[in-house]
Order: structure tokens, then C-alpha cells, then sequence
């Protein structure tokens, strides 16, 4: 027995000793009831501070083109430009250079103007663009060619976005470093040597750097919002069920998979979702009397010192605007580790045959992981699948009679990509993000400062089910908050 089968197994003897008997498991929840709406260099220590396009605003891009000052041509030029001189950074797997010029053209002729028009915007290479192969940065896609746009770029392009190219990845969409052994380790544009964090990882970095305004991410155990916390963007984990994933190539099943926006800021965080899931009602983005609660016994223990230390301070300044905190109970420590049964043995219905078929096109340790999956017992998937359902529970008692919850992002700063073989952190970065790809709630992550090193640090804030925009509003008066200089 390999020792990835020894570790699932081992997680399998404890589900066995835990009282699940009235839980009643959930293959497929989701916490939405409704139907998803379709749309049929400047340096300061070690920490780089974005230079985005304009302001990276895509409201005042959409501005300036407005009054002439700029054209969709210029914007999309700009893009490529940055996207050019950081070939070597691993951002982008496919450069649409001559078709997003051409839909950039066609924008500056165009007398229809949707929320996107003229905006240059990346997608994540598990996402099909039509002509382009869907690799998820695996040899084993290698030739699993689109022939029709994902749901949600087809909504973009609706909307009048400029598809600059797709981004790089962790190998299938399964792992939080970005480090790649297939298609190169994505580099952290914020923190040089360091990880850009995964899976989305050469969005974040996009977005990071001004190659277009946004890019689409996925978020199966915190895939967006770990890449956000570890470039210093914003991260945005709709509701499960609010955005369609028609088109998105599953970590394991659907139930966890999200598709989201990475941006620089909460604004355009909110135009990316209001085009994705169709437009909602507003909210004030007001902090006086709202409650946060603080989960303190899984979330806020056995952290980072430096990352503790930033996202307390950042939690006082949401206080200092008129917030209250309160704490709130959330004991899944137990729980959450034995979760890897049921995940596993879903992934290995996916990749099981592929790897049968071409064991070479998987690196060794996500081969290894993925093949214990298969030796999981039917007895204990459903074991794993109660636990899930309790964690589903607990996370929503805890938001019981508070507005969200604050949490840090990632228990620790993004680690050297040098070390992420040996380096134990690594195990750690998803321990935060996790529990909400299980429930299915809304998150967002925002850059809540930086280390003395200068490494970013993201805060987390987790909604009610279904209120996404109210959520929003939330998070964009806590980014006015946690601004530098604010």
C-alpha cells in the first residue's frame, strides 16, 4: 500500500470511530435553492506594488475610453505589452495576441456597449475558450480541444470583454502552490521566489501585474482566494449554484467546484459577478453596527505570528469604522482532515482511466494521491459524506446572528517555491479556505496588508448563503478600511 492509500486509509479508521449515524450526508449540496442564472515594478522591500492599467479600475477604464482618452486597442496593447515582458514568469499559457487585437477593434467600432466593453481579461486554463485545448496544465489534456466557450466566457464576451489569453495553473487544478512541473511555477509578481498560490495562480498574478483588468478563476478548496491572499488581490468565491459551470473541467465533483473573479478591487469584483450571475439588488457598503464573528478555535489558532499579527490589526480597523466583533463557535478540526476521503475517491472517478491509460502524464505525488482514491471503501465515502454534511452545519450555526465571519485567508504568508516539496506550511495554506467549498457560502479575500518582509496577507469575510451582493458591500466599505493610508 502506497503511503498516500496509508494516509486515506488511516483518515478512514477515524470517520469509523466518529458518531455519524444521524447525519445524513449530501452528495450534491448547494446552499442556493434557485437556479443559476446564465448569459446563455515600483518596489518597497521584497513586496512589489502593482502598476495595473489606468488604475486598474475597470470603471474608470470604461471611463476614459467614454470620453476618448483611451481605446480598447490601446488598453488591449498595453495588456500584451506587460503580458510580453513577463513571458518568463509562467503567467499565461495561451496568448491570444492577434484575436484579442481584433475584438478590441471591432469594440472601438462598436456603437453597443456592454458592462465589459473594450476590457481586457484573462481566464483560467481549466475554463474551455473555443479553439484552444483545456489543458488544466497536464499532458493528460493535452488534446482536449474546446469547440464551444465555458458558460462564463461566453457571458464575458457578451458583455464586451477582450480575451487576452487563458492562465497558468496547478497541475490539474489540485494543489495551492501554482508550482507546476508540467508548465513552469507561476511566479509571485508581489513576492519575489514565493509562491504565487493555487490553484489560480497565474490569475492572480495576472491581475497583479495590469495583464488585463480580471480574470476568471476556480475555486474547488480555495483556489481563488488562496492565489488572491498571496498577490495581494481580491478574490471573490460566489455562492455555490449563482454562476454556471458548464464548460469548467471538475477537480472531482461539482459540489465544491465555484467560478469567480480575481480583480484589484471590490468594485470591479462586483461588476465581473453582477455580469456572471445577472444583475441583483444593491447594498449600502456601510460597517456601523454590522457583526462579524470571529470563529477563533479552528480559524484563528495555531497561526503565523506575522500573518496574525496583520489580520487582527485588520479586523480592528473594520472596528474602528463601526463594526462590531463577537466570537463564534466552529469546531471542524476534527472533521476537516477526514473530508479527503470523499474527495479523493471522486477524483479518482475522474482521473482514474487517464491514468491507467498514461500514469506518465500525472507528476508522481498527484498520481499517488489520485490512485488511493480508488482503494476508499463505499462504507467510508458515505462516513466521509456525513462529516461532510456536519461541517455544512456548523459553519452555518456559526453564522447565526452575525452579518459575516473574519477569518485570515491563509494561516501562513505564501512560502519560497524552492521549498514547497519539504516545506510543511504548504500542508496549511487550504486549512482556512476549504470549510467553505464544503458549505458552498460566499467568500471573499482581501489584501489586509503586508508583513514586515513585505509579504501580502489576505483577510477573508464569509457570507449568509445567497447574499453575495450584500457581501460585496461589506467587503468594498472593509477595503476602504484596510487601504493603505486610510
Amino acid at each position: 500500500m502506497s503511503a498516500a492509500a496509508e494516509h486515506l486509509h488511516a483518515l478512514a479508521l477515524r470517520l469509523r470511530d466518529l458518531p455519524l449515524a444521524e447525519s445524513p450526508g449530501a452528495l450534491t449540496y448547494s446552499p442556493c435553492p434557485k437556479e443559476p442564472v446564465s448569459g446563455d515594478g515600483r518596489r518597497d522591500g521584497d513586496h512589489f506594488r502593482s502598476q495595473p492599467l489606468t488604475s486598474g479600475s475597470i470603471a474608470e477604464a470604461r471611463t476614459a475610453m467614454d470620453a476618448g482618452e483611451v481605446t480598447a486597442v490601446e488598453l488591449t496593447e498595453r495588456a500584451l505589452d506587460v503580458a510580453s515582458r513577463h513571458a518568463a514568469d509562467n503567467v499565461l499559457l495561451d496568448v491570444l495576441a492577434d484575436t484579442a487585437r481584433a475584438e478590441a477593434a471591432r469594440a472601438d467600432r462598436s456603437s453597443v456597449r456592454g458592462p465589459l466593453h473594450g476590457i481586457p481579461v484573462t481566464v483560467k486554463n481549466n475554463l474551455d475558450v473555443a479553439g484552444l485545448a483545456t489543458t488544466c496544465g497536464s499532458p493528460a489534456f493535452a488534446n482536449r480541444m474546446a469547440t464551444t466557450d465555458a458558460a462564463v466566457v461566453e457571458t464575458l464576451r457578451e458583455a464586451g470583454a477582450v480575451m487576452l489569453g487563458t492562465t497558468n495553473l496547478h497541475e490539474m487544478a489540485f494543489g495551492s502552490t501554482s508550482v507546476n512541473p508540467f508548465t513552469g511555477a507561476v511566479a509571485n509578481p508581489r513576492a519575489p521566489g514565493r509562491v504565487a498560490g493555487g490553484s489560480s495562480g497565474g490569475s492572480a498574478a495576472a491581475v497583479a501585474l495590469g495583464i488585463g483588468f480580471a480574470s476568471l478563476g476556480t475555486d474547488a478548496a480555495g483556489s481563488i482566494r488562496m492565489p488572491a491572499s498571496c498577490c495581494g488581490v481580491v478574490g471573490f468565491k460566489p455562492t455555490h449554484g449563482t454562476v454556471p459551470v458548464r464548460g469548467l473541467v471538475p477537480t472531482s465533483m461539482s459540489h465544491v467546484d465555484h467560478i469567480g473573479p480575481l480583480t484589484t478591487s471590490v468594485a470591479d469584483a462586483r461588476l465581473l459577478f453582477d455580469v456572471l450571475a445577472g444583475p441583483g439588488p444593491s447594498h449600502d457598503a456601510e460597517l456601523t453596527g454590522v457583526i462579524v464573528g470571529l470563529p477563533e478555535a479552528y480559524f484563528w489558532t495555531g497561526l503565523d505570528r506575522e500573518v496574525e499579527a496583520v489580520c487582527r490589526a485588520a479586523v480592528e480597523r473594520l472596528v474602528a469604522a463601526g463594526a462590531r466583533t463577537t466570537p463564534v463557535a466552529c469546531d471542524i478540526d476534527e472533521l476537516m482532515p477526514l473530508l479527503a476521503v470523499a474527495m479523493f475517491a471522486e477524483a479518482h472517478v475522474l482521473h482514474g482511466p487517464l491514468i491507467a491509460a498514461n500514469p506518465d502524464h500525472y507528476s508522481p505525488a498527484l498520481r499517488d494521491r489520485l490512485v488511493a482514491g480508488g482503494t476508499v471503501l463505499g462504507q467510508d465515502y458515505v462516513r466521509a459524506l456525513r462529516a461532510r454534511q456536519i461541517v455544512v452545519d456548523r459553519i452555518g450555526a456559526a453564522l447565526q446572528g452575525v452579518d459575516v465571519l473574519a477569518v485570515p485567508t491563509m494561516p501562513v504568508p505564501p512560502v519560497w517555491i524552492a521549498d514547497v516539496d519539504t516545506d510543511p506550511r504548504v500542508a496549511l495554506m487550504a486549512r482556512h479556505t476549504s470549510p467553505f467549498n464544503q458549505s458552498g457560502h460566499p467568500v471573499i479575500s482581501l489584501p489586509a496588508g503586508t508583513t514586515p518582509g513585505g509579504l501580502p496577507v489576505g483577510l477573508q469575510l464569509v457570507g449568509h448563503a445567497c447574499e453575495d451582493r450584500r457581501l460585496l458591500a461589506l467587503a468594498e466599505a472593509g477595503e476602504a478600511t484596510l487601504a493603505p493610508g486610510s
